[in-house]
C-alpha cells in the first residue's frame, strides 16, 4: 500500500513539473498573411497604417498553459533587432472581442510599428483554445506564460516586456501587475476595476457573464467580485510598473467611474501612474484614436525603449 501511494505521489509530482516546465512552450506556429479585405478595412480605419505593416509579420501560435493548449498570436518587426515587448490582452468574454484577423492586423500590427515584439492570447476556452473562460481566473495564467512565449521569439528582449490592454483587458492587466512585478509599464483604456459598480450600471452582465463564466459565482459572489476589482487590491500591485490608464468620460460600457475610483486609490498608495480622461470618448475613445495610440507609444518608448527611472512619488519641489 506504502509503495502504491509512493508511486502515485511520485507521478503527480512528476506530472505538476512537467506541466509547469511546458508554460509558455509554442507548440503551433503558423504565418498570418492578412487578407485584402482585412487590409481594406484597415486602410479605412487609419490609411497610414497599410504603409506601416509592410514591415510588420504576424504569426498564430499555440502555447502551452496549465497543461492547456492556448490560441495566440505574435506581431513583429520584420528587421532584425533587440526589440522590447508588449503583451496585449483583449476585451470581452467568449466570442465577443475576441482576436480576429482585423483587430491582430491593426491593434497587434499598430504596436508592432513601433518597434516592439507583440504577444496576445484569446484565453482559454476562446476562439479553439482549450479549457474554460473564467473571467479573470485561472486564465490570468494564459496572460503570465506569456512572458516565457516572449523567450522562444526571436528579436524579443524580454528584459524589457511591457503589458496593456482595454475594458476586461484592462482587468487582466491589473491582475498580472498584482502577481509580478516583471513589467516595465502598463498601458490599459477603460479597464474594468470595480465588478459592483460594473453590476450596479449593467445588471445584465451577472446573467450573461458573472454567472455564466466564473466558477462558483452563486456561492461565492462577494469573494470572486472583489478578486476581480483591483479597486480592492490597489496597494497589492507592483509599484515598480508605472501606468498609464485613460477612459473616455462617456463609456457605458465601463464607466469612467471606475477609473477615477482605481486612480483615488493609486495616489493613495503612491503607486507611479497617469490619468487621462477624455472628454466625450466612448469605451474605445474612437474619438480620440490618434491621441489615444500617441500617449500609448510615448508611454512605452519612455520606459521600454528609453528605459527612464521610476518617477518620486513623495511630495517634493519648491
Amino acid at each position: 500500500m506504502k509503495y502504491k501511494l509512493a508511486i502515485i505521489l511520485v507521478l503527480t509530482f512528476f506530472k505538476c513539473f512537467l506541466s509547469h516546465s511546458q508554460n509558455g512552450k509554442i507548440v503551433e506556429k503558423e504565418r498570418l498573411i492578412l487578407s485584402d479585405s482585412t487590409i481594406a478595412k484597415i486602410y479605412k480605419a487609419d490609411s497610414t497604417m497599410v504603409k506601416a505593416l509592410k514591415n510588420v509579420e504576424f504569426f498564430r501560435i499555440t502555447y502551452m498553459s496549465d497543461s492547456l493548449r492556448i490560441k495566440g498570436f505574435i506581431a513583429k518587426p520584420i528587421q532584425k533587432g533587440n526589440f522590447p515587448c508588449i503583451i496585449s490582452n483583449r476585451g470581452g468574454t467568449g466570442k465577443f472581442g475576441k482576436w480576429n484577423e482585423t483587430g491582430v492586423g491593426f491593434f497587434l500590427g499598430k504596436l508592432a510599428s513601433w518597434g516592439y515584439v507583440v504577444v496576445a492570447s484569446q484565453y482559454r476556452g476562446n476562439g479553439g483554445s482549450e479549457g474554460k473562460e473564467e473571467a479573470g481566473g485561472k486564465d490570468l495564467n494564459d496572460v503570465l506564460n506569456l512572458v516565457t512565449t516572449l523567450n522562444e521569439i526571436d528579436n524579443a528582449d524580454t528584459s524589457r516586456v511591457g503589458l496593456e490592454g482595454a475594458s476586461r483587458g484592462g482587468m487582466m492587466t491589473y491582475l498580472a501587475l498584482k502577481e509580478t512585478c516583471k513589467f516595465k509599464a502598463a498601458v490599459v483604456l477603460a479597464g474594468s476595476a470595480n465588478a459592483f459598480t460594473h453590476l450596479i450600471n449593467r445588471p445584465d452582465f451577472e446573467e450573461h457573464v458573472y454567472a455564466k463564466y466564473i466558477p462558483n459565482y452563486q456561492k461565492n459572489k462577494e469573494e470572486e467580485l472583489k478578486a476581480r476589482s483591483a479597486v480592492f487590491w490597489a496597494d497589492k500591485m507592483c509599484k515598480t510598473t508605472p501606468m498609464l490608464l485613460m477612459h473616455g468620460s462617456s463609456d457605458w460600457r465601463v464607466t469612467a467611474s471606475e477609473s477615477l475610483e482605481l486612480i483615488n486609490k493609486l495616489y493613495e498608495h503612491k503607486h507611479p501612474v497617469r490619468f487621462i480622461l477624455f472628454e466625450g470618448g466612448d469605451h474605445g475613445i474612437r474619438e480620440y484614436r490618434d491621441k489615444y495610440f500617441t500617449q500609448s507609444k510615448s508611454f512605452f518608448d519612455y520606459y521600454l525603449k528609453d528605459l527612464n527611472d521610476l518617477p518620486n512619488m513623495e511630495l517634493h519641489g519648491r
